[in-house]
């Protein structure tokens, strides 16, 4: 079985590459390691990069790469795709930083990265705007987020909590989700979210995009699926950001989330949300409709 670790970086295709990675480096406060016109790639602190920019007709995720655990090479991801009758290819040399992939298309079409090596770059944090630890994790709209669960399964996933039967959580690591997949009438983004240190940054992140007059749609608030404070904006393409903190840990060996004092039940257990619940259990309301 295939295994990865880590949700590396995020392809997003845009109308206006210069627009899009201005927002990324000026209000979240990543880095450029490399533009080239039609692409730009941006870190969040020592990969290469954590956000690929490419320039195209519609602005949109294209897909996203995730990191292989250590001892699979892309050569093993390539024949392990092959034996679950996916079509891929891998490359060389695709883009800056990466040695080599082997990608293909999952049920809804995103494109996925599969590779095994990503050079760091040294930069560390930004000094200025949001500064995020990472990419945390990824939502993505797809026809039937049952059927996305089980495919991603074949690549080490676990599945961590539900909302209801259309909301589906996974990990590949101890984070509460890295992917997650909501069940839609079209094929899009539902948010890409980037963590934060604590609650204080969360506060500090409102008050940066406060003063670049970018406004919050919804939070902070926390939810009941992973019990992270969150926040969620727009960037300039229309894809909505959050930022959040305090989010769950897993334990996959236990099944169980380490215990904290604002959970519902002692050991917190992978469960199946009510919408209502799981939005946020502070009892808040906002007009923007998350799901």
């Amino acid at each position: 079985m295939l295994k990865v670790f880590r949700l590396a970086f995020v392809h997003f295709d845009t109308t206006d590459v210069d627009r899009l990675v201005r927002y990324y480096t000026d209000v979240l406060g990543l880095s450029v390691t490399r533009q080239d016109g039609d692409a730009a790639y941006v870190s969040t602190s020592i990969d290469h990069h954590n956000l690929l920019v490419t320039r195209a007709a519609e602005a949109g995720v294209r897909g996203f790469g995730l990191q292989l655990a250590p001892g699979i090479s892309v050569e093993d991801a390539a024949a392990e795709l092959g034996r679950l009758g996916l079509t891929h290819e891998v490359q060389e040399h695709p883009t800056p930083g990466i040695p080599s992939w082997v990608q293909f298309r999952d049920l809804d079409g995103y494109t996925v990265y599969l590779f095994s090596e990503m050079e760091m770059v040294g930069r560390g944090f930004g000094a200025r705007g949001v500064c995020p630890n990472k990419v945390g994790h990824l939502s993505l709209r797809v026809r039937d987020a049952k059927q996305s669960v089980e495919f991603y399964k074949s690549f080490g996933f676990i599945n961590t909590d539900w909302i209801e039967d259309f909301f589906g959580f996974m990990t590949c690591n101890r984070d509460h989700h890295v992917l997650n997949f909501c069940t839609s009438d079209r094929k899009a983004l539902h948010h890409v979210a980037f963590e934060l240190r604590d609650y204080s940054h969360l506060v500090r992140s409102m008050d940066d995009l406060g003063r670049h007059q970018i406004p919050v749609l919804w939070g902070p608030s926390r939810h009941g699926a992973g019990h992270n404070i969150a926040t969620y904006h727009r960037d300039p393409d229309g894809n909505m950001v959050e930022l959040f903190t305090d989010a769950d840990v897993f334990i996959p060996e236990l099944n169980m989330f380490e215990p904290r004092p604002w959970h519902e039940q002692f050991p917190q257990r992978p469960r199946v949300w009510g919408t209502d619940e799981c939005i946020t259990r502070w009892g808040t309301a906002f007009e923007q409709s998350l799901v």
